[in-house]
């Protein structure tokens, strides 16, 4: 598989031995490496993911234990299992592949108590203080690293130039910060410490585009009830407006100096509780926060802001609903041009696959994408997030192709979709296998959006009525169902999967994407994202309202298969495609 940018074999390896060597040097026995930047992003660009440099991986998660003696060990869930065997170096890297019963972290954990790891190593600010506690319980000794000895011996790539900071206007999004600050901190002593990028643009109104597939922008703040301090570095251009919104400040500094900046706003402000999520302040920013503040002024906010823009206010809903109609037709114009092209003999390939779709998204009007398309032809597709489209792999008339793939328009919220679909529409080409899989899946879809439950109901609950009727035929997928869907595609708050205790709220938006894997064969998934509301019948009930209306490919689907209410459900939300002129049968 080819990577996003030259890295050798070689390379890799002689970082490995360049690691090991600093290892010795501080009597390491072992080394964790996070898939992080400095503000625990999940995606992060792989010129600033240390983890790439190490492995060769381009998945957007995964963890990284160097034990001092054998392979470096890189831990993947069973999104990226198939991926990581085709990218890696198997005689440097040990992948291991772990399942859905567990995580990649918990797994890590494991091992570092398995090979008596007595003194570990790990960067300190890319490295969250949540997790830190958990290696400390299974080392003897932690060993913070500062950010200059990795870069000491690894030659790592420079980022690009920001670009500016600019206020979302109303009409694009909710309240204005002063309002949201004054109903979230409860008294004038009490301030919340960010450096998760999404809530900090949600908090702020503002959005910067600073890396690729987000929206949000490189920075950290205090939150008072009064006002946003908002602290980005000298290379970060703000507009004025941005400057003049009341209820914030910028303070513009190296990040070096943040701690000096922070003892003279406490100096002025006197605060008596600093909140801050464990899971998202990296370990080197905790320490600074215990020399500015004390232990005593701490207090842990798991989840930090996002129990709070995970409900969406209704200028919100308007403005997601209006960026998915745009990102709806983008995609059915993508599809549409791969059946038209094959229909016309066109030699079409995976790689057109994925530049038409970034075209069309740039032709409604999308600032950047909101994630890497995953454009998977074939037996590609049953790579879960395959994100790199050969020129070498011809699409034809009888492939089966996933097209998974979202953008940013006005407001910068983020849009996500999924299709598998057909390369001509003579559903008598398709492998029996093929509608099998589709059929199942577009089951588990159906199940899960037609769904009524009580308010609170969990995520793990729901999960299971997208699984149902696949696991019937003995198919099921390593994946949750769903994903928060705002500022960032990925958004915490809410979660549809077989682990998820978190209580389902209206306001929320949620992705429903059940699939089915076969390697060497294909892949299968169906995603529509969806806002979670009031049942307008039964009271303190909740349903699910579909943001997508993009039409299903009936050259797949096996009617067979499908109960009543499973073809009236179908039935319905194709006659609304078909309304909004995203419905292949009724365009035509």
């Amino acid at each position: 598989m080819k990577k996003a940018f030259d890295l050798s074999n070689q390379t890799i390896k002689s970082n490995i031995q360049k690691l090991k060597k600093i290892m010795t040097e501080r009597g390491l026995d072992g080394l964790y490496i996070s898939s992080f930047d400095p503000f625990l992003n999940e995606y992060v660009p792989l010129q600033d993911n240390h983890r790439f440099y190490i492995t060769g991986f381009t998945g957007s998660m995964a963890e990284v234990l160097i034990p001092i003696e054998g392979k470096v060990r890189l831990y993947v869930d069973s999104r990226y299992h198939e991926q990581a065997d085709l990218e890696v170096d198997l005689n440097e890297i040990e992948v291991m592949k772990i399942g859905s019963d567990t995580s990649t972290t918990e797994s890590l954990v494991q091992d570092v108590k398995k090979l008596s790891i007595a003194k570990l190593g790990y960067e300190a600010d890319r490295t969250s203080l949540g997790f830190l506690k958990r290696l400390s319980g299974a080392a003897k000794e932690t060993v913070p690293l500062t950010p200059d000895v990795l870069s000491s011996v690894i030659a790592f790539e420079g980022l690009t130039a920001l670009k500016e900071v600019d206020l979302v206007p109303r009409e694009w999004r909710g309240r204005d910060t002063s309002e949201k600050t004054k109903s979230i901190i409860t008294h004038d002593k009490q301030a919340i410490y960010l450096t998760a990028l999404d809530s900090i643009a949600w908090i702020t109104n503002c959005r910067g585009y600073h890396l690729p597939f987000l929206s949000s922008f490189y920075a950290k703040c205090l939150m008072t009830k009064e006002k946003v301090y908002v602290f980005v570095t000298p290379e970060t251009p703000v507009s004025q407006k941005a400057k003049k919104e009341f209820g914030m400040e910028f303070i513009t500094l190296p990040f070096t100096e943040l701690q000096a900046e922070l003892d003279r706003l406490q100096n002025t402000l006197h605060l008596e509780e600093v909140l801050y999520d464990p899971g998202m302040i990296n370990s080197a920013d905790f320490g600074m926060l215990v020399k500015v503040f004390g232990m005593e002024k701490l207090t842990e906010k798991a989840g930090g802001l996002y129990e709070y823009q995970s409900i969406k206010e209704a200028v919100e809903v308007k403005q997601i609903e209006a960026s998915f109609r745009k990102s709806d037709k983008a995609i059915f114009n993508t599809l549409n041009w791969v059946k038209s092209s094959l229909k016309n003999e066109k030699r079409i390939t995976e790689l057109d696959l994925y530049n038409e779709t970034s075209k069309n998204y740039k032709a409604q009007g999308a600032f950047d994408q909101s994630f890497n398309t995953i454009a998977g032809v074939g037996p590609n597709g049953s790579i879960m997030h395959y994100g790199s489209p050969s020129d070498e792999v011809v699409i034809k008339q009888d492939d089966m192709i996933l097209l998974d793939s979202g953008g940013y328009f006005e407001g910068g919220w983020a849009t996500d979709t999924t299709r598998t679909f057909f390369g001509c529409d003579d559903a008598k080409m398709a492998h029996p296998k093929m509608k099998e899989m589709y059929t199942l899946v577009l089951k588990g879809l159906l199940a899960c959006q037609t769904a009524v439950f009580p308010e609170g109901t969990r995520g793990m609950v729901l999960d299971g009525f997208a699984r149902n009727a696949m696991r019937k035929k003995g198919y099921d997928f390593g994946h949750g169902t769903g994903h928060g869907v705002g500022i960032h595609v990925h958004e915490p708050g809410v979660r549809i999967s077989s682990i998820s205790t978190l209580p389902m709220k209206e306001g929320q938006v949620v992705s429903i994407e059940p699939g089915i894997y076969v390697p060497g064969f294909g892949g299968v998934r169906l995603e529509n994202v969806a806002l979670v509301e009031k049942h307008p019948e039964f009271p303190k009930m909740l349903r699910f309202r579909s943001f997508v209306y993009i039409g299903f490919d009936h050259a797949l689907i096996d009617m067979k298969l499908l109960n009543e209410e499973e073809k009236q459900a179908l039935e319905e939300y194709e006659a609304e495609c078909s309304k909004r002129g995203t419905n292949f049968r009724s365009s035509k």
